[in-house]
């Protein structure tokens, strides 16, 4: 089968992750694969390692771009697609007028629904959610389980061997945090830095923050740690390539957003054995379960956020056995449900080949 994989984001994110993700697995199955993403895209080079034909194009115009839909129609029709699958609204909306032109052929359109924003993907023969919420929403406009499918994204663990280590942050020092991600305000890293304040004048440990990302935020950061004088202990560490790299520097993780359709991230720390503490909002709910796999937030608290990560940090201090057995159970839980192995299964269910 040909598959062309659309995405027209200028940035680095979970969505473009996935993108990449999809392509891997679908070549793995023995798919052919084909990829259009946006000119100035930082994530090509991902693209030229998997030794895919990419199309690039600049959409200009966004959802209106005539000239952006004909390349895309265009690059279809030349190269004989079967199937195309566009994550977020712009590739879904152009994707689908592309279709509509051509005529010759039906192509079937999936739509990777990354985002509460469904509206656009209900234009697709069959929609894929990252979440239970997302997908209700889909089945509330009318579409049915036969079209309509919670995939949860995953993570690679061929070949890896944990190699944990037995949890004592009472007797270390400094204690450091880690957060990561896009500097975007809904990823709430100013809380965590509010924490770091509270924690440093409790603890007689000393405590630092590590934050890993790029984004508009990052001056309104910056302020926030001028204002409350952290400025020794908290260090910006930009785009980072390598997670394990990230994850080998912290001994605890938070995940601070106020909202978020799933978190990547969150694989990412449950594989390299970190501790997490992580708002219950409706990714994260679904990945973790409380007081077994994480320590979770609740957003609906009149307690701040703020405090109640200064409860779970102190919590994972004084409980050396709760710290790991955290650890231990997110491990397995991340192995039974999100790994490449499960989502290839699902694909692999879903893009049959026919002999």
């Amino acid at each position: 089968m040909k598959i062309a994989h659309i995405i027209l984001t200028s940035q680095n994110g979970g969505a473009e992750k996935v993108f990449i993700d999809y392509i891997y697995l679908l070549k793995k199955i023995g798919h052919e694969n084909f990829a259009i993403i946006k000119n100035d895209a930082p994530y090509f080079s991902k693209l030229e390692n998997l030794n895919i034909k990419t199309q690039k194009i600049a959409n200009k115009l966004g959802y209106y771009d005539f000239l952006a839909s004909k390349k895309i129609k265009d690059f279809l029709q030349e190269n004989q697609i079967d199937v195309v699958i566009a994550h977020a609204g712009k590739s879904m909306v152009l994707a689908h007028k592309a279709l509509k032109k051509i005529t010759n052929k039906k192509i079937i359109l999936v739509a990777v629904n990354h985002s509460y924003n469904i509206k656009r993907s209900l234009c697709a023969d069959f929609i894929f959610s990252v979440n239970k919420e997302i997908f209700f929403k889909t089945i509330d406009k009318k579409r049915t389980p036969e079209n309509s499918f919670i995939i949860y994204n995953g993570i690679d663990l061929e070949g890896f061997e944990p190699n944990f280590y037995e949890y004592n942050l009472t007797k270390k020092s400094p204690i450091i945090l880690g957060v990561i991600g896009r500097l975007h305000k809904s990823k709430g890293f100013d809380n965590a830095i509010e924490a770091l304040k509270i924690l440093q004048k409790k603890s007689s440990q000393k405590i630092i923050l590590k934050i890993a990302g790029t984004g508009e935020e990052m001056a309104n950061l910056q302020n926030k740690i001028k204002d409350l004088n952290l400025e020794d202990s908290v260090e910006f560490l930009g785009w980072i390539n390598d997670s394990k790299d990230f994850f080998s520097q912290i001994d605890i993780f938070i995940l601070p957003s106020t909202t978020e359709t799933f978190g990547l991230v969150l694989l990412e720390a449950m594989k390299y054995g970190k501790p997490i503490i992580s708002t219950n909002c409706d990714g994260p709910r679904e990945i973790l379960r409380e007081n077994i796999d994480a320590l979770l937030i609740d957003l609906k608290s009149s307690e701040t956020i703020p405090n109640q990560i200064v409860k779970n940090v102190e919590k994972l201090i004084s409980d050396e056995k709760l710290a790991n057995n955290l650890v231990e159970n997110s491990y397995k839980r991340l192995k039974s449900r999100f790994t490449f192995e499960v989502l290839e299964s699902l694909l692999g269910e879903i893009f049959k080949i026919k002999n």
